[in-house]
């Protein structure tokens, strides 16, 4: 499967252009020059690459689970770490070229591009004949497995704290969809009632029921009194009780045997081998992973013993090496008669030979022709952006945009081409044949060490050369007394060459933080409840269908009603763009330092019930991040006066950016409250009051080293200032109302995870430990079996356009009111229906109409849907853009 992949990997590189000499050539064309490309062309272009390469990550990121040689982990994880950052840059690039609809189209010039958050791809996929399922982006295991003992350590902290402080390690975000609907506020007089009445009628029912059972005794007795009683002979009853038995029998072993040739010839899945081989594969992981970590430990400990046999064994003859080096420097100094102070100048000397040596091997090439040409490009380049811009000044932005190159070499690519070399010389084709255990390479090894060595037995060779300069410059310090002074003034020279200090945080000037540290602040945040612990979920158990008809949608021309709506996104592209967002960038300080395109925080918006609670806690459950919990409700009226906004915010920062806290998801609930605009707010102790503090230390404290992501969270988002929220998020996701086909798992995954809750006993657990694995196996099947019973009798289909503007918390509350372990022990007497679902959806809210409206205009403002088209208005009706009267012209120019 490596093999495989770097195959694949290499083959990619050439596509985009990276075998090609010029490095900005287009189309691969070399001095033919660019090639000029539609916005359509270049987004197919990017998607087409963008899923070849989630399919190498999904290989590389196997590979690099199931491998236990360390030495090909180290290898496979950089190669995998460069695509997952290319994965994010076709991303980006994929939103920016996103073909605008003809409703948002500028009808004249050229074409101007409109970023556009919901990537549709299936068109595509239809052309590569794949599944949806190769969209859905793996999150990398090692995010997690990697720091264990990192995030096991952290979260010891935490809990210790949250038992120190409140009692307990049970604090989650409050999940208002996990319990019943209070229906009416009822009073203990009515409560009483309706108990007393309903239980007049479970003693009436009794009674009847009683009475019927009396009466059908009475009637068999009296029909058995007036039958005429025949005498069978015994041997006549015996042969009867034996044609029945071998009756049932026969039937029972055809039966069985009909299985097993359905379950011979692959119709039917045979549940206790599956489960068997499930145990197997589990055992084997765990296996596995021991033998990663205990090879990882082997090969750590042998580099140490390496540097020691790599000193002793090339140290005496590669330290005599540069010593002769050095003095042969210093002796062509003296003898010029510059006596050298330090090395410096050894140093920029040899730098200065191989840029030489560059700069001819590169003429021999034709490199200075290309450079002349690179040089005018960029000088063409800088009048077309530059001059015309800063003439107009804001104006600026309404000039379209250059089409994006579609091939050429990039750092990132020039670093996968490396390792495809690298794999290509030192494992491809490896003979591994007597390395059964996939131990380390001896050889190898010392590559790895040798330069680090070189390098420390360099810096003690300059060190005792600068200590005998040092002592001779003492023995001639008369006659070196001029050159001393000229010295010193290039030094004070250099010092006006030096950054200039960052401006301190503002949190940072207050004095009851200045002795605080991080696991003190860590403290203070969890005894204001501020940190909470995120329950076990994942991106995938965010339920929902991929929108098979999204490019139809996009591209549809709505001649009829006169406008276009743009098509809600589905869960599938959610997931995907949480992952892309918010968990690959944060999972690896390697991906999150060198990512192009830096994302700091994110807003999810939609109707209650939509999911938004539950991605914020799959996005930290992903990372093993410290989940911090800002809510309306906890703040109000802490942290008062007119340092408290200041202190919580730079304490939240302050943990956030501790190496050993992160990751870190800062999830800000009901953030409309926090950015509701206007100079000064009338509430006081109101969420407004931390806005100004928030914005300060989001783009001055968080910095690219830092895996933190901030993600907010809103249901009423009308209700913020879109200006300041614009300030703030980088990203903007609508999770909507469930469309029909996600209705349907959405019900379908919830009642077979109740109804198997319900089937379970409470100690379930603890008998399954004892049991043998067949055993367990029989039990897993007949739960199954039951549940594929239970719910026979329901029609999904039907539950799903009945519940068409329901939300999925709705949807869930419901299946947890109706299904209780009662209810799932009396399905053999009651079989579950439709009915029994639908009186109690019907108590679920629902303001489907309204909060359509509502979202659909905060979507066309956020994304500047509402802009782009009026100036699409204002072009096809000859109106200016700049909105003067008077300055007709431009608006026709532009």
């Amino acid at each position: 499967m490596w093999q495989q992949a770097m195959g694949e990997l290499s083959e990619q590189l050439h596509v985009e252009g990276v075998d090609d000499g010029d490095e900005g050539g287009e189309g691969g064309g070399g001095n033919s020059g660019p090639l000029e490309v539609t916005i359509e062309q270049a987004f197919q272009h990017f998607a087409c690459l963008y899923i070849k390469y989630l399919q190498i990550f999904r290989k590389l990121e196997n590979c690099y689970d199931c491998m236990i040689h360390p030495q090909k982990r180290i290898a496979v994880k950089s190669v995998l770490e460069l695509v997952i950052r290319r994965v994010l840059e076709l991303k980006n690039d994929l939103v920016k070229w996103n073909p605008p609809n003809s409703y948002v189209k500028i009808p004249t010039g050229p074409e101007e591009a409109f970023p556009w958050e919901y990537v549709h791809l299936d068109d595509i996929l239809v052309d590569l004949k794949l599944s949806p399922e190769m969209l859905e982006i793996p999150v990398p295991r090692y995010f997690r497995e990697d720091i264990k003992r990192q995030i096991d350590q952290r979260d010891r902290i935490v809990l210790g704290y949250m038992r120190l402080k409140h009692n307990t390690d049970k604090m989650y975000i409050t999940d208002n969809f996990d319990s019943a609907v209070v229906v009416e506020n009822m009073t203990l007089e009515r409560a009483i009632e309706i108990i007393q009445r309903n239980e007049r009628g479970r003693q009436g029912n009794e009674r009847a029921m009683l009475v019927k059972v009396m009466r059908e005794k009475e009637r068999q007795g009296r029909i058995f009194d007036s039958t005429v009683r025949v005498e069978m002979d015994h041997d006549l009853a015996a042969t009867n009780l034996q044609r029945v038995l071998k009756g049932f029998i026969s039937r029972t072993e055809a039966a069985r045997e009909r299985e097993n040739e359905l379950m011979f010839i692959g119709m039917r899945h045979r549940r206790d081998n599956l489960d068997m081989l499930d145990h197997e594969l589990q055992v084997a992981y765990v296996k596995r992973k021991q033998e990663q970590l205990e090879n990882k430990e082997t090969y750590e400990k042998a580099l140490e013993d390496m540097k020691a046999i790599i000193a002793d064994e090339e140290g005496p003859e590669k330290r005599e090496e540069l010593r002769e080096e050095r003095t042969l420097w210093v002796t062509d100094q003296i003898a010029q008669e510059k006596f050298p102070e330090d090395l410096e100048d050894f140093y920029q000397t040899k730098m200065f030979v191989k840029e030489d040596d560059g700069d001819e091997l590169a003429a021999t090439k034709g490199g200075k022709d290309d450079k002349k040409g690179d040089k005018k490009g960029e000088k063409k380049e800088e009048k077309g952006k530059g001059g015309k811009k800063d003439k107009k000044g804001k104006g600026g932005d309404d000039e379209a945009e250059a089409m994006p190159k579609l091939q050429g070499r990039t750092d990132l690519t020039d670093n996968m081409a490396k390792c495809v070399g690298l794999y290509e010389e030192v494992w491809d084709g490896r003979d591994e044949s007597d390395n059964f255990q996939q131990k380390h390479d001896v050889d190898l090894g010392k590559e790895v060490v040798r330069p680090g060595v070189y390098e420390e037995i360099r810096s003690q060779v300059d060190e005792m050369l600068v200590m005998n300069l040092k002592k001779i410059k003492m023995q001639v310090a008369p006659a070196t007394k001029g050159k001393k002074g000229k010295g010193k003034k290039k030094g004070k020279k250099g010092k006006k060459g030096k950054a200039k200090k960052k401006k301190p945080l503002p949190g940072e000037k207050i004095s009851e933080l200045k002795g605080l540290d991080a696991d003190q602040m860590l403290a203070v945040l969890i005894e204001n409840k501020l940190v909470v612990r995120c329950r076990n979920r994942t991106v995938n158990s965010l339920v929902g269908d991929f929108n098979y008809l999204g490019s139809v949608h996009h591209t549809a021309d709505r001649k009829d009603e006169g406008t276009w709506e743009p098509h809600d996104p589905s869960i599938a592209q959610i997931r995907q763009s949480l992952t892309e967002y918010c968990i690959l960038p944060n999972g690896s300080p390697e991906i999150k330092a060198k990512t192009a395109k830096l994302i700091k925080s994110v807003m999810l918006y939609g109707p209650s019930g939509a999911g938004k609670t539950h991605a914020v806690e799959a996005v930290a459950h992903e990372l093993g991040a410290l989940l911090i919990h800002l809510n309306p409700a906890k703040l109000r009226g802490q942290f008062g006066g007119k340092s408290g906004p200041t202190k919580l915010v730079h304490m939240v920062m302050t943990v956030a950016r501790d190496p050993a806290m992160q990751p870190v998801v800062i999830y800000i609930d009901e953030c409309e409250q926090f950015f509701t605009g206007g100079k000064k707010s009338k509430d006081k102790d109101g969420p407004s009051r931390f806005k100004k503090d928030f914005l300060l230390y989001k783009n001055q404290a968080l910095e690219a080293e830092h895996r933190v992501i901030i993600i907010g969270t809103s249901k009423s988002p009308e209700n913020g200032d879109t200006k300041d929220l614009k300030g703030f998020f980088d990203k903007f996701l609508y999770m909507p109302y469930p469309d029909y086909a996600s209705r349907v798992l959405i019900w379908k995954h919830y009642l077979a995870e109740k109804i198997t809750e319900g089937l379970r006993s409470p100690d379930q657990g603890n008998q399954n430990a004892n049991m043998s694995l067949a055993k367990r196996a029989q039990i897993e099947d007949e739960i199954s079996q039951k549940v594929r019973v239970a719910m026979e009798r329901i029609n999904i289909s039907s539950l799903a356009h009945v519940s068409e503007g329901y939300s999925a918390g709705a949807i869930a509350r419901t299946v947890r009111i109706v299904i209780t372990p009662r209810r799932v022990a009396m399905v053999r007497l009651r079989p579950l229906s439709n009915y029994d679902f639908i009186d109690n959806l019907s108590f679920q809210d629902v303001n489907y109409l309204d909060d359509k409206t509502t979202f659909m205009e905060f979507t066309r403002v956020i994304t500047g849907l509402a802009d782009r088209r009026k100036k699409v208005e204002a072009i096809v009706s000859g109106e200016p853009i700049g909105g003067k009267k008077g300055d007709k012209k431009a608006g026709k120019k532009k």
